[in-house]
């Protein structure tokens, strides 16, 4: 088989990628990253730029004094805008191509998904034997 694309192939291609180059600044603006503290009773929503979109306080959070609660807000606020960048390198990569966003990935100091673990293959053995939950017929769940 050929692995060569075709000339109509490659510009499908090349126009997709244009259709969404021209929708990034739109999906760029509305992407959002959210992050909660321990206790679930304070979350941060921010832009992919750190902006401040939303906060939420539950009534125990002021129980932790001025102090505690702004560190855990500027904390929050940092990993919520790493998790928002981590979405805005994937929109990126849509139009730029994966060797691109892996490369926004490690400038950006964001951490990469790490290789998934490989259980070699043993004939007659299920790895994941000991993980299987049987339902009797007839029991829902």
């Amino acid at each position: 088989m050929n692995d060569r694309r075709t000339a109509e192939r490659l510009l499908a291609d090349a126009e997709e990628r244009l259709r969404v180059t021209e929708e990034l600044p739109g999906r760029l603006a509305e992407l959002r990253g959210w992050a909660y503290n321990g206790a679930e009773n304070v979350q941060v929503t921010v832009d992919v730029h750190g902006a401040l979109k939303d906060l939420k306080l539950d009534q125990t959070a002021l129980q932790l004094g001025g102090e505690e609660l702004a560190a855990q807000i500027v904390e929050l606020s940092h990993r919520a805008q790493q998790a928002a960048l981590a979405e805005g390198v994937n929109v990126l990569g849509d139009a730029l191509g994966d060797a691109a966003a892996l490369d926004m990935m490690r400038s950006a100091g964001l951490p990469m998904d790490p290789e998934p673990e490989v259980i070699p293959y043993t004939p007659g053995v299920d790895p994941n034997a000991g993980k299987w939950e049987v339902i009797p017929p007839g029991e829902e769940r």
